[in-house]
Parts: C-alpha cells; structure tokens; sequence
C-alpha cells in the first residue's frame, strides 16, 4: 500500500496541474473514479493528492507501457493486462466531423505560432469539452482527460484528438477511460497500432484538412 508516498514527476508547462494530475492517476489506472478522492492540494508545482484510502503498489506496474525495454511477447501480455476489458462502445463520427475536430488544435496560440506544443482535446458528442496544451504529448492528453474528468464528460460517445505521435502508452491513457476514438495529426507507430486493435480503439491518424488514416477498428467512422 502507498501512504504518503511519492509517486512521479511530470515535466509540464505551469497550468492546469490539477487537471494534469488527475488525468494522469486516472488514464494510467491507478485510481478508477473521484470517489477515491479525498482532497486535492496544489502548493507551488507539488500537486497531493490525497485519497479516502491507500493505494496499491500494483495499481502503479503497468505505468508507462513501452515496447521499446521488452519483448513483443511481454509486451502484449503487458497491453492485455493494461485494459481489462476492451472499449465497447458504438459511438460513430463522421469523417468530416473530424477533419473539424483537428482544426480545433490551432486555437492554441503558443502552438500556432511555434510547433513546439503539443495540444490535446477531447469532443464529447461532437462538442468541444476540454482543451489543454504542453511542451509532452502525454501531459497534454492528460490534462484534457483531468479537465474532463472533473466535468463528468461521458468518455464513451466521445473522441480524444491530439497532435502527438500515436505510441502504445498513448493509445492506452484512452483505452483504459473507454474513449473508442482517438484522432492525431501525427503517425502510430507499431505498438500504438497493435494496442488500439488489442483494446478496441478507433486509430486514426495523419489527419489533415483533406485527409485521415483509419488503423484500427474503421467502422467508428462514418464516410
């Protein structure tokens, strides 16, 4: 059991760290709803958060999934075991709605003007819900699904559309908050591709004003 234990350190631009934190406990799965939640501090760039109970060391293995330290083998049986079950959700989107949804990215001034962000949203229902930007992929996704957590957005008719490369370890911060449709203007890479079909995510990536790249599991899109 984890008490009053440090746990991690995010390299993040210096807003929204509430959010981030959350986003992070929830999309790595150490925590699964806010009623584990007690109180959440924010002292300077030290965010606590502090939960009704103690938390399993083992919520905290499976963290940070990569196949770039493990055999093919262990690394599928590590995808398997970070998802228990795989997204199930019939939520559908137009292929033209998404094309809308990655011009949304540019309201980022920072990242219009210097490509050197990364910018996250997530839609819900096709309405815009949460927007976040940082120098990581990774903390700009989990400032989106912080941001959302906290607004209660209903993950399964909803789509997470980033400007980041699509690895495994990004594939699964959706698939583990049942998000069946992630978007991104970037490439998969191998082990973003075999863990969005092992978890039943709609991969679709290279997406552009006139273009995108369905990977996984096309029938969430709508042509």
């Amino acid at each position: 059991m984890l008490i009053n234990k440090f746990v991690t350190t995010l390299f993040a631009l210096p807003k929204l760290k509430r959010e981030l934190a959350l986003g992070w406990l929830f999309d790595e799965g150490i925590l699964q709803s806010l009623d584990e939640i007690k109180e959440v501090v924010v002292n300077q760039s030290n965010v606590n958060v502090i939960t009704k109970g103690p938390i399993k060391e083992e919520a905290l293995q499976a963290v940070g999934v990569t196949a770039c330290r493990s055999s093919i083998n262990k690394f599928l049986m590590t995808i398997s075991k970070a998802v228990e079950q795989p997204v199930e959700s019939s939520y559908k989107v137009k292929a033209y709605d998404i094309i809308k949804f990655v011009k949304e990215l540019d309201r980022s001034k920072l990242y219009r003007l210097t490509r050197g962000v990364h910018v996250a949203a997530i839609f819900e229902s096709g309405k815009l819900v949460a927007f976040a930007e940082d120098i990581s992929r990774h903390n700009a996704v989990d400032k989106v699904i912080g941001i959302s957590i906290e607004s209660r957005v209903n993950f399964s008719n909803s789509v997470l559309v980033s400007s980041g490369r699509q690895s495994a370890d990004m594939v699964l911060k959706a698939a583990r908050m049942k998000i069946p449709i992630v978007v991104s203007i970037a490439a998969p890479i191998y082990s973003g591709i075999i863990a969005a079909e092992r978890t039943g995510v709609t991969l679709v990536c290279h997406a552009k004003s006139n273009q995108i790249r369905v990977y996984t599991h096309p029938y969430r899109i709508l042509l």
